[in-house]
């Protein structure tokens, strides 16, 4: 069972993917207010996109810092992507009907929407993957000393970082060429 102070260091660990999911909710609303949407449409475009993508973007970083998923590796966002962003576009839909007509509703065709979006989903991945990354790469180290997920994440990025050096070093990639 998770206790109280772990909790607390997760939550404190996870802000750079929340900050990915508020991003992409700020960007979206953002946009829909650019377009002339009312205001009250593009506040909740943002929020019903942005919300349950910082949501699922928590529940990675939980993931990442229990080490359920490795840190700095493609194909498991890839993995977790394929569901959650195309759910956290049917609650966008869902949310987006409701503001708009009054009453949610499933778009049309949702198994067609779910599967359509997990194929863009991939996009999406690189992106959060390489922003969670950037923000991360400032923010636990700030956090490093009192914060074991953040210590444990870091030691695994310098791991691989290392095992990359060692790689590149056999393979010659690493040396200068010689001229005869």
């Amino acid at each position: 069972m998770i206790q109280t102070a772990d909790l607390k260091q997760l939550a404190e660990f996870s802000v750079p993917a929340v900050s990915v999911g508020a991003a992409a909710g700020v960007i979206a609303g953002g946009l829909a207010a650019f377009v002339g949407q009312p205001f009250g449409w593009a506040v909740a475009t943002g929020l019903g996109l942005g919300v349950p993508l910082m949501l699922f973007g928590a529940v990675y970083a939980v993931l990442m810092g229990m080490g359920k998923i490795p840190a700095g590796v493609f194909a498991p966002a890839a993995v977790y992507w394929v569901i959650a962003f195309p759910l956290s576009l049917l609650v966008h839909s869902v949310v987006t009907e409701w503001v708009v007509t009054g009453t949610p509703g499933l778009p049309p065709e949702p198994l067609k929407f779910l599967a359509f979006r997990a194929l863009v989903s991939m996009g999406f991945a690189i992106g959060f993957l390489w922003m969670h990354e950037q923000i991360g790469r400032h923010w636990w180290p700030h956090i490093l000393e009192r914060n074991i997920y953040a210590r444990r994440t870091v030691e695994q990025y310098a791991h691989l970082a290392a095992a990359l050096e060692a790689r590149k070093a056999a393979t010659g990639r690493g040396r200068t060429k010689r001229v005869a």
